[in-house]
Formats: C-alpha cells, sequence, structure tokens
C-alpha cells in the first residue's frame, strides 16, 4: 500500500497484506470473564434491533466473545459476495500450500492474526502470519460517502491496488489515511465491546501477533429481508477455482503435461515427489492474449513423480501481461529520479534501455506477473544500474502507476533512490 512513509509506521507483519498505522504504545488488557459476559449482554441488547433490520449480517463467534458486522452488498457487492461464498462454504478457493481446491468455511478455526490497540484487528490468513489468502484477487470498490471515520468499519486488507483475497479488518476508531486505499464493505452494529478487548490483547512488540490466539471459531451469515435472500453472490464477477484435469505422456527424461486451457486463466501446476511430501507451486501465467498454453514439460529425474493442476479463472483481463517480451516500457517519475526510462525486452531476460541519454543494455531482468499488477527487477549496464519496481498497478493493459527503488551504476557505492511515477506499455 502507499500514502504514507515508511518510517511514519510500524513494522508490519505481512509485507503482502498490510494496514498501516500510527506507532502507538499501549497498555494491554486481560480479562477472564469480562469479554463473554459483556458479549451476551450485548446479543441480549441488540437482538430485537438486529433482527428487525433487513440487511446481510455477520455473526462472528470468537474465543473472546461474539459480534455482528452488517454487509454493504449495494457499495461493495464484490467484497460481500466474496466474504459470504467463503464464509459460508458457498465459494471454493485455493490451498495455495498443497494446491488443492477447498470448499469448507474459510474463516472457521483461522484467527485475529495482527492486532494494533487504538487502530484495528485483522484476519483472514490460513496460515496465520498474514502472508497468504484464497489463491485469487479481486478488484477494489470504492465509494466516495463510505470512509473510515469511525469505529467498528469492516474492510479488506490488501497488499496494493486490486489485490483483495480474504484478508480483512476491522476498525477501533477513525483512520482516514486509508480511505481510497482499502475497500470498505460493513459496519460493526453489535459486540464493539468485543472488538475494543480483542484489539488491547497482549501481542509481539514488532508485528502485532497476539500472544494468545484470538480464534474466529465461526462465521454465521444472516440474510433479513427480500432484498438481502435475493442477493447473489455468483453474480458479482469474482474468480472461480477449480482442479484441472491432466493429461500425462512420459517420454525419455521427460514427461508431457497437456490440458484444456481458457482466455484469463491463472494456471498452477503442483509437483511432489511423494504422496505426503511437500508439493511445490510452479505458476504458469495469467492468459492475457492468444495463442494459449496447452502444455509444458517436467524432468523426471526423481525415482517418482506427482502432479496437480487448479486454476483460478478470472471474468475478464486482468491488465498486467503474461510476459515483456518484445514491448517496449516507457516510465516516467514524479518522484526520485530526473530521466524518464525507456526499456525494450528482446527476450525473457534481456533487452536495452535508455535513460537521461545514456544507452545501455539490460544484461537481465526478472518480470512477475500478478492479477492487475506486476514488479520488475532490472540490472543494466550503465547508470541507474539497477531497478526494482516493486509496484507496477495496472490502470488500462497499457498504462499504470510504479513505485520503488533505483540502485547506483553497479558496482558503485551501495545505496538507493525511491522512485514513484507512471508507465506506459507498448508491443504485441
Amino acid at each position: 500500500m502507499h500514502h504514507a512513509h515508511p518510517k511514519d509506521f510500524p513494522k508490519a507483519l505481512n509485507p503482502r497484506y498490510v494496514i498501516f498505522a500510527p506507532t502507538r504504545t499501549c497498555r494491554n488488557l486481560s480479562f477472564s470473564w469480562l469479554p463473554r459476559a459483556m458479549a451476551l449482554l450485548a446479543a441480549i441488547l441488540f437482538a430485537g434491533g438486529l433482527r428487525a433490520q433487513n440487511g446481510i449480517f455477520a455473526d462472528f463467534d470468537t474465543s473472546l466473545g461474539a459480534f455482528t458486522c452488517q454487509l454493504d452488498y449495494t457499495n461493495a457487492p464484490k467484497a460481500v459476495a466474496n466474504f459470504v461464498g467463503l464464509a459460508t462454504a458457498q465459494k471454493a478457493w485455493l490451498d495455495e500450500s498443497v494446491g488443492k481446491v477447498r470448499t469448507n468455511a474459510f474463516f472457521n478455526g483461522l484467527t485475529f492474526h495482527r492486532v494494533i490497540a487504538g487502530f484495528m484487528i485483522q484476519g483472514g490468513s490460513p496460515n496465520g502470519q498474514g502472508t497468504d489468502g484464497p489463491g485469487y484477487a479481486f478488484t477494489d470498490e470504492f465509494v466516495e460517502t463510505l470512509t473510515f471515520n469511525k469505529f467498528g468499519v469492516l474492510a479488506m486488507a490488501n497488499s496494493g491496488t486490486n489485490s483483495n483475497g480474504a484478508q480483512f479488518f476491522i476498525t477501533v476508531g477513525a483512520t482516514p489515511w486509508l480511505n481510497r486505499a482499502h475497500t470498505i464493505f460493513g459496519q460493526l452494529v453489535a459486540g464493539s465491546n468485543v472488538v475494543y478487548v480483542i484489539s488491547r490483547v497482549a501481542t509481539d512488540s514488532n508485528n502485532g501477533k497476539p500472544l494468545t490466539n484470538v480464534v474466529i471459531q465461526q462465521v454465521t451469515i444472516r440474510r433479513e429481508g427480500t432484498a438481502a435472500q435475493a442477493f447473489d453472490i455468483r453474480s458479482q464477477g469474482l474468480p472461480v477455482v477449480s482442479d484441472i484435469p491432466l493429461k500425462i505422456a512420459p517420454g525419455a527424461g521427460l514427461v508431457a503435461i497437456s490440458f484444456t486451457n481458457a482466455l484469463y486463466a491463472d494456471n498452477r501446476i503442483y509437483t511432489a515427489s511423494a504422496l505426503g511430501s511437500a508439493w511445490v507451486e510452479n505458476p504458469l501465467g495469467i492468459e492475457t492474449r492468444e495463442p494459449l498454453l496447452d502444455g509444458v514439460q517436467a524432468n523426471t529425474s526423481l525415482p517418482s513423480r506427482f502432479f496437480r493442476m487448479a486454476r483460478v479463472q478470472y471474468p475478464g483481463h486482468t491488465l498486467a501481461p503474461k510476459t515483456l517480451v518484445g514491448k517496449t516500457m516507457s516510465m516516467t517519475f514524479t518522484s526520485g529520479v530526473n530521466y524518464p526510462l525507456v526499456a525494450n525486452f528482446t527476450t525473457t531476460s534481456t533487452g536495452a534501455f535508455s535513460c537521461g541519454g545514456t544507452n545501455g543494455s539490460i544484461l537481465y531482468y526478472e518480470w512477475n506477473q500478478q492479477p492487475y499488477r506486476g514488479s520488475l527487477v532490472a540490472i543494466l549496464s550503465a547508470y541507474p544500474g539497477a531497478i526494482l519496481l516493486n509496484k507496477m498497478d495496472f490502470t488500462s493493459a497499457s498504462a499504470g502507476r510504479l513505485m520503488g527503488d533505483f540502485y547506483p551504476y553497479y558496482p558503485s557505492s551501495v545505496g538507493s533512490t525511491n522512485a514513484a511515477g507512471g508507465f506506459t506499455l507498448s508491443g504485441p
């Protein structure tokens, strides 16, 4: 994410799914009986009012008590459909650690893995570290009238533009610096005392991880009223996850793997040396244009090898290209660099560039495609020496915003220049 200088914020547990927070210290509270007693009282006080309202509600039962959020399916239909689908096991998700499609109730048993007193509580990470999600991403939904102006705002955590997955957070105070950086999709309507107590649990000093797990035991979705009942989670343009059948043909030292492909499909092949051993992910990229890949080859040097394949099917173009080969990227900068830079990518790892009147070679580069964004690392033969553009957010298939670092000409002194600006992309 952006909109703030790193020195103004604490170290994040998760560089991929992060919410910025002002640095602060606080006294951690610890109660054994109070959270559940207050939660019961809140449930009694709010039950009549909630039942009389129309809407979609998410009831959270946690190890420290219960609370309820009303979901805003009018202003954030994608985020609500995603949350409801995952919570009710109606939406499949990809367990990237093993390459399996799961259909369990996603949030049940997970924890609030990141908690910052006075700021927010964050959950929705299967590995409990904040570095994972459901295996796909979907686009932001910003509405000018929805702002982070109060306690109890429910929103999506992300790692930048259009990178929403499953991680969410609930604020415990006004956080206006998050406006238009995170999709708001609900509001706390009952159990504010429980959310407050969760936000004050003892945590480690660096990452905000609770020293004792706060477990989301169950999330129950309630629909009240005709409009809420009619809201269709399957027609909101979310990615669809599925297992893909493979055809395997052995050869001399290689095995040919073939499959039926589709446009805008994000394909991943997983391999393991034995059943029960670790599965290794081999992403094949997102198909943004034809011709489509219909097969790969794998080495069979191991005594045995197992394969499986999963796919995330996106509803439309995900903007970032699968490869940069044959393309020209023109970069202009609003900070950090005084000259435009033009890069021509001639192969999968080399090319040429010009910057401030200096021409040179791209000795090596790596392009990491993601849905709606990408990252570029390049080693150059002359100034600036190396570039690390870790945030390239596409606003169209041919343009976007960039942020990253420029390093001096190799092998000069160590150091870097923070850079931000825009880019255009042309070519096949």
